[in-house]
């Protein structure tokens, strides 16, 4: 029970401690208010205008009687009604009374008021014409946008004003002898359009069952933010027991906000958050939270913050960038945020950069931050102190008989791999420029040819045994070729029915590649950083033969719906052939093959199926598939990966490794009952890694959202669950989430 209860309709709650944040659901459990009323300011002068409707032939007639060239009265005859129009308001009843002068009249006998899209109905209406306001008995109010009001007296105050009297509020349609599906019974409310619904004495009643009970409630009755309490969280966790959670949205200004929050848990976890979002300007957008938890178990406050700034509009042709994540311990999203995403990443990262992009040219400022984890018990941390990047994107020179394009990029670098490996800071200079010449030898045969030089220059070396930085500066030198030809190309046109298309092209189309890596002399002294410095020597040709099957309507124009590529490389020179033993691992001179499957037949259906087979060893060493089908009301997306390479000796071989993941969801009962479902499986191991389940009933004013989810990976496995119920014209109301042992 709460003394004071506000309803932030256009707030975004923060909810750090929440397990759900970032779930694929979240974002359904998340919904604003629709509520969007209008209004009119009442017009100056007009007349009024009176009508009374005829009665039966030989039946007694209405009339219409004026003292004093002011006051009036005007009957209906039985079954007829009395019809005033001012403005834009039109009253009927079956009797009005009132003075043309003051423009006030009474109505009586099923009066109906009408206002725009907003309507009054009631046993009687005391009504000023001029201002638009009036007090009505026993009736209701259906106000334009969608809310509905009922009570003893409903009186229309100001031009935006209405106040109730032992009455209710609701956004589902009222209908006589028929309770709604929700509704605020209330004492007294006050609500005023484009600022607050006030309501006293209320009691919430779900299905006729009271679910909450307040003395007063603040509802925000327009279509902007404002500021206010939020709805209470409560939840149970079975390892910090009951849970309270008390939240504050604060509207500082049109384009800036900022929520404060704490909860509260009987086993003595205390939490504290906020969020602070702004929109300065069209393409300036930033978003930061920081959550922080007392535990009692370890004595000690654990954190996490995280945010992004983008400003797309900070100079013509200049963007900026800033992304950041840190936290006091790797077990903070398992144990209180239990964020999938996070607990299997392998890396964290923080970066900031400034892009100028004078076409052709893009410059980039970068300044970043990254954490390497999953090494053991230690992290690998990575820092660009900054760099400067510059790229020219491929360029034509002489006609299209040339194209040029270039990587360039220098700064200062930091890495720190732990006690007793290489760490240090240095700098790093690279430029990679390279010239592509396209060759058309025929219309069914191509020839593409690039090559480019690299050259990196390193303020350290790595030493010789690898576990440090030692000062000596070091310029590695490489060059680089390739060289693509495509065809002959063979094709075949033909038609037939196949959904929306009616003509065909099936196109045999046969690739040779040739990659060729060399001016590389001793590679073990260059630092590793990135994939600068991941340059392998090599000299290989890949041959696949590749199949299109393309497509074409009776309108539009052809695409492609299909393809299949059978591919296969030959090491002319291994990778790493020549360098340092160990350097690298020793390959076979022919790969496996390839096989890739692509479809894309409809907008309803996508399907990827690659397969990598070993010749040699005469077994398959790793597959994938991915599907996706989907329709207006139903998904499924299906994702396999299965891998199970050839390692020599074979007691190495840490034996195959294979996942299942899917997603799905589709309507139980059309348009009432819908269930969703995400799950990863581990089909080596035999376990389930994470699962989760959404269960929506929809009615015509309320939602009611039922989520399980059960996390099976890290050290601190949970299983959750999520009970929320969202109202229309409302948005999130309550909202009750925990956990189970």
């Amino acid at each position: 029970m709460w003394g004071v209860l506000t309803v932030c309709t256009g707030a975004k709650t923060l909810s750090a401690q929440s397990s759900f944040d970032t779930d694929p659901f979240s974002s359904r459990f998340k919904e604003r208010g629709g509520w969007e009323p209008k209004f009119r300011v009442p017009d100056k002068g007009g007349s009024i205008r009176i009508a009374i409707d005829k009665g039966e032939p030989g039946g007694p007639q209405g009339k219409q009687t004026i003292l004093e060239e002011d006051l009036f009265t005007a009957d209906a005859p039985p079954g007829k009604f009395v019809t005033i129009e001012y403005q834009d308001v039109k009253l009927t009843a079956r009797r009005v009374h009132g003075s043309l002068k003051r423009k006030t009249v009474v109505a009586e006998g099923d009066v109906t008021f009408e206002q725009g899209a907003s309507r009054m109905r009631g046993a009687l209406l005391e009504l000023d014409l001029a201002e638009k306001t009036g007090v009505l008995t026993d009736g209701r109010m259906d106000l334009e946008g969608g809310l509905h009001l009922k009570g003893v007296t409903l009186a229309k105050v100001g031009p935006r004003t209405f106040t109730i009297t032992d009455g209710m509020v609701t956004s589902c349609e009222v209908c006589e002898g028929r309770e709604p599906s929700w509704k605020f019974e209330v004492k007294s409310a006050q609500i005023t359009l484009e600022e607050f619904a006030r309501l006293k004495g209320v009691t919430f009643r779900m299905g006729g069952v009271p679910l909450l009970w307040t003395p007063y409630l603040i509802w925000p009755a327009l279509r902007d933010r404002a500021s206010g309490l939020l709805i209470p969280s409560v939840g149970y966790s079975s390892t910090r027991g009951g849970y309270f959670g008390a939240s504050y949205f604060w509207a500082i200004s049109r384009s800036v906000d900022a929520t404060v929050s704490g909860d509260f848990y009987t086993k003595k976890y205390y939490g504290l958050g906020a969020e602070l979002r702004a929109r300065p300007s069209e393409g300036t957008r930033f978003e930061g939270t920081y959550y922080t938890i007392w535990d009692p178990t370890v004595d000690t406050w654990r954190w996490q913050t995280l945010g992004t700034l983008v400003a797309d509009d900070l100079a013509p042709k200049l963007r900026g960038v800033a992304t950041w994540i840190n936290f006091s311990d790797t077990n903070f999203f398992q144990e209180f945020n239990r964020n999938f995403a996070l607990v299997s990443a392998r890396s964290l990262k923080s970066e900031g950069f400034l892009t100028w992009s004078p076409d052709p040219v893009t410059v980039n400022l970068r300044l970043s931050r990254e954490q390497a984890l999953g090494y053991g018990s230690g992290t690998i941390t990575m820092e660009r102190l900054p760099t400067i990047e510059a790229n020219l994107r491929p360029t034509p020179f002489f006609g299209q008989a040339v194209f040029v394009e270039a990587l360039a990029q220098g700064g200062v670098l930091r890495i720190d791999r732990g006690e007793g490996l290489s760490s240090g800071t240095y700098d790093r200079f690279d430029l990679f420029p390279r010239v592509n010449v396209p060759l058309s030898l025929f219309p069914w045969i191509s020839l593409e040819g690039t090559a480019g030089a690299r050259v990196t220059a390193y303020g350290k070396s790595l030493s010789s045994d690898g576990t440090s930085l030692t000062d000596d500066r070091y310029v590695r030198e490489a060059f680089t070729t390739s060289v693509l030809l495509t065809g002959p190309s063979f094709s075949r046109l033909f038609e037939g029915k196949l959904g929306p298309f009616t003509k065909f092209k099936h196109v045999i189309e046969p690739r040779v590649t040739w990659d060729y890596l060399g001016g590389l002399t001793d590679s073990s002294s260059t630092p590793l950083f990135d994939e600068v410095d991941t340059l392998i020597p090599g000299n290989v040709i890949r041959y696949s033969l590749l199949q299109h099957l393309l497509a074409k309507g009776e309108q539009g124009g052809s695409r492609e719906i299909a393809s299949f590529e059978i591919a296969r490389a030959y090491f002319v020179k291994r990778p790493g052939e020549g360098t340092p033993p160990g350097y690298v691992p020793d390959v076979a001179r022919s790969s496996p093959w390839d096989f890739i499957l692509r479809v894309s037949g409809t907008g309803a259906l996508n399907l990827d199926a690659r397969t990598t087979w070993d010749s040699k060893a005469n077994q398959i060493t790793s597959a994938s598939v991915t599907a996706v089908m989907s329709s207006a009301e139903r998904s499924l997306a299906l994702s396999l990966f299965d891998s199970h390479p050839v390692v020599v000796p074979a007691e190495n071989d840490p034996g195959a490794s294979a996942q299942l993941r899917f997603s799905g969801g589709m309507p139980i009962i059309p348009k009432r009952l819908r269930f969703d479902v995400e799950a990863n499986y581990d089909l080596s191991q035999g376990r389930m890694l994470e699962s989760r389940t959404l269960l929506t009933l929809q009615g015509a004013c309320f939602k009611i959202l039922a989520e399980y989810r059960d996390l099976r990976t890290g050290t601190a496995p949970s299983r959750d669950f999520r009970i929320a119920l969202t109202l229309k014209n409302v948005g999130s109301f309550l909202d009750f989430t925990g956990s189970l042992p």
